[in-house]
């Protein structure tokens, strides 16, 4: 059994995100999606959206399966959950999680490019190469040398980082949350569901200095803290 984990601050979930799990999902050929929102970042103070609401845009996700680009897809709530008790967030704990939760099976986790330049940075990142293969997104346009010549430093065997072709589509959450605060409905960038939430729950309308800027497209909670 493949299982492919794809995580994120999603604050919130764009057409990128979405882009990239499809791109991954095609590469990996998973049995299961599980898509996991964090819960309390390293890479930020907070979020912008409460758990709970953030659990609830990554529904949009679910519309890669309706047109069959992935397989069973479960948006899970146990990074937030973790971080409601109190507990940091580091993505090793949750590959352990799956992997214990799914004995025998193999965990793939997708990631962006811009993470991938900083893996080593992470939380116990050589324990995350033994626990899965990082199946890695290209965000910006022409980055595969870098890329290629970093994934050889971090994995001389070669056989636990993958690479997953895919037309870029730089966008952030970061500049989405400005944008939004700022009146543009982002219709272009943000799914439906994804906008119906944002506006039922009137959520980004001020720009409170939102500088906190994050990789989007990979896993935002899953290197070392500063503490």
């Amino acid at each position: 059994m493949r299982i492919l984990l794809y995580g994120g601050s999603f604050d919130p979930p764009h057409n990128g995100h979405m882009n990239n799990l499809r791109a991954a999902a095609a590469r990996v050929k998973p049995d299961k999606v599980v898509v996991m929102p964090a819960g309390v970042s390293p890479f930020k103070r907070g979020t912008c959206a409460s758990g709970a609401l953030r659990i609830e845009m990554c529904r949009c996700f679910s519309a890669l399966a309706e047109e069959q680009a992935v397989p069973a897809l479960e948006v899970s709530g146990w990074e937030v959950e973790q971080a409601e008790r109190g507990q940091r967030n580091y993505t090793v704990l949750t590959l352990e999680m799956l992997a214990a939760e799914y004995p025998g099976a193999a965990l793939y986790l997708a990631i962006g490019s811009d993470m991938l330049l900083t893996f080593d940075g992470w939380h116990r990142w050589q324990d995350i190469l033994k626990l899965a293969h990082l199946v890695v997104t290209s965000r910006n346009i022409g980055d595969d040398p870098v890329l290629h010549e970093k994934a050889k430093r971090l994995d001389a065997a070669g056989a636990r980082i993958l690479f997953a072709p895919v037309e870029a589509l730089p966008m952030a959450s970061s500049d989405l949350r400005a944008r939004l605060a700022a009146g543009d409905p982002c219709e272009n960038e943000l799914p439906p569901l994804v906008r119906r939430v944002i506006q039922r729950e009137g959520l980004y309308r001020e720009n409170k200095g939102d500088n906190n800027h994050e990789p989007e497209t990979g896993k935002g909670a899953c290197a070392q803290p500063l503490e």
